[in-house]
């Protein structure tokens, strides 16, 4: 009885003590974006390819007003510093400086653990996603 309490106690205790660590973001990926403003009326939708490895990103895009759909290629190299816009209605390309920072997506190192929360439902398999905030 006292060998099973004791173990009891320990197995208690080194399930209360894990601490959550961040998982490994994917260096490269692809999304989809979307993006509206009834006030300025205009929608996006674009798609996003990430590359961490090389440090770059590919946004297409398709810019939604009243009236109006533009559709821009937009190639970031951040190792060198340039951004190539290529606008498909016009049919030229602009290169321009990047002045933004990259942006990892992937968790910091020292990230500070706020939660879980599922995306969807958790009622059905299958039919949400767990996330953790950091």
């Amino acid at each position: 009885m006292l060998i099973s309490l004791v173990l009891s106690s320990l197995l208690f205790g080194l399930i209360v003590s894990q601490q959550p660590v961040p998982c490994q973001s994917p260096a490269q990926f692809e999304a989809r974006i979307f993006d509206a403003n009834e006030e300025q009326q205009f929608r996006v939708e674009a798609r996003l390819s990430y590359d961490a490895i090389y440090r770059r990103e590919r946004i297409a895009d398709e810019i939604d007003r009243p009236g109006q759909t533009q559709f821009f290629d937009i190639i970031a190299l951040f190792d060198s510093k340039t951004e190539f816009i290529y606008n498909h209605q016009a049919r030229n390309c602009t290169r321009r400086e990047i002045t933004r920072e990259w942006r990892d997506f992937g968790v910091r190192p020292n990230a500070t653990f706020y939660g879980e929360a599922y995306v969807g439902s958790s009622s059905f398999p299958g039919s949400g996603v767990l996330t953790t905030r950091w």
